[in-house]
């Protein structure tokens, strides 16, 4: 079974790079797929299971098989276990800035940024991308600050990789001493996904971050999307 699973795994990504199915078309039901390779439905799935996991296609329950890529997702890996890290993060990923704006909080995102409803807060959108991965967007992240923090750092923030955070610690001569991190599973909404380069409705990964200064004061949230197929967050536990 093992050999004959990965065998159709292999045929169907061939004839999705082939462009026998476009991205956003849908395969052919379990039933039609099982019958055309002469297999059991549980064999099939376990070769749907390999292109899913390679990010080429999205199943849901009752709506079929999506293609949503013609090769492979390349994952990115991303460990962090320090402040001083996830600065040097902000330098090899080079940021993209797409647009600055002010906006009045909202009660959803009150909790979130840590402030009340009715703020008013500088937003910054951009995406990053690595390198390595020929440039491809790995996130799409928007950050929250002050109007006079986001004032202080203006003329750097397009030319700079560094962290907005970084930029506002230096401007200001405080120090980031500690971020608090969430992440929790989430869907690309339509800016999302075009900016990535997905599908609106495909899974991914929500982290956000509030950098704390050294006198408790919230120096700026920001709130990074990351494809789920291709991109991988770990860390490391160890005992005290």
């Amino acid at each position: 079974m093992a050999a004959r699973y990965i065998a159709i795994a292999e045929d169907l990504q061939a004839r999705i790079a082939g462009g026998q199915w476009e991205v956003g078309a849908f395969l052919p039901s379990e039933p039609e797929l099982a019958s055309q390779y002469s297999v059991s439905r549980e064999t099939l799935r376990a070769a749907l299971r390999q292109l899913e996991e390679a990010g080429l296609i999205a199943r849901r329950k009752g709506q079929g098989t999506r293609v949503v890529r013609l090769q492979p997702a390349q994952e990115f890996h991303t460990k962090l276990s320090s402040i001083e890290e996830l600065a040097q993060y902000g330098r090899t990923a080079v940021r993209s800035i797409l647009s600055t704006e002010l906006v009045t909080v909202d009660d959803g995102l009150a909790d979130d940024l840590g402030v009340p409803a009715g703020t008013v807060r500088t937003r910054i959108t951009s995406t990053r991308q690595e390198p390595a991965d020929g440039g491809r967007p790995l996130s799409w992240a928007q950050v929250y600050l002050s109007p006079e923090h986001a004032t202080l750092i203006s003329d750097e923030l397009r030319d700079s990789d560094r962290l907005v955070a970084e930029l506002i610690a230096e401007h200001t001569g405080r120090q980031v001493k500690r971020v608090l991190q969430h992440i929790k599973a989430t869907v690309l909404d339509g800016d999302a996904a075009k900016a990535l380069g997905e599908l609106p409705g495909s899974v991914a990964l929500q982290l956000t971050r509030r950098y704390i200064g050294t006198d408790g004061e919230i120096l700026a949230v920001a709130v990074s999307t990351h494809p789920g197929s291709r991109f991988v967050y770990e860390s490391v536990l160890e005992r005290s």
